[in-house]
């Protein structure tokens, strides 16, 4: 993954988090409910089928929320802890990770919150393509 030390890596990851916390929610909330308004106005109309696309782009945006409630909390949680571990040691000291599962040492555990934090940056991109569809590709 990276030369640096753990310390410094969980450090890093905790200073991306928090930019993440501090905009995508808000940026999933306005996105979605574009998307629900665009569905619900358009569901009694001729436009039917856009309608329903505009309705999966919301459902694809939205599903960031339980996607990372149910897949991410227990990496979170665990990284948030390495976090705290970190406080007391130097940007150069490493871990004692010898005990404890190899799932859940510092590398691990960033090579996994990388992963499904692509796959949860797909929920969106897929709503985003879906209202992109639906606004330039299908006809009135």
């Amino acid at each position: 993954m990276s030369q640096a030390p753990n310390t410094l890596l969980v450090r890093e990851w905790r200073t991306a988090y928090a930019r993440g916390v501090a905009a995508a929610p808000a940026l999933a909330i306005v996105s979605t409910l574009s998307y629900v308004y665009l569905s619900y106005n358009l569901a009694f109309t001729l436009n039917q089928h856009k309608a329903e696309v505009y309705a999966l782009a919301a459902l694809a945006t939205g599903s960031i929320v339980p996607y990372t409630l149910i897949f991410m909390t227990k990496t979170n949680g665990k990284l948030y802890q390495k976090v705290e571990d970190s406080k007391h040691l130097e940007r150069s000291t490493e871990f004692d990770e010898s005990k404890g599962k190899k799932s859940d040492n510092a590398q691990a555990l960033l090579a996994r919150w990388s992963v499904l934090n692509f796959i949860r940056g797909l929920l969106p991109f897929t709503g985003a393509c879906l209202g992109f569809y639906a606004s330039f590709y299908m006809t009135s």
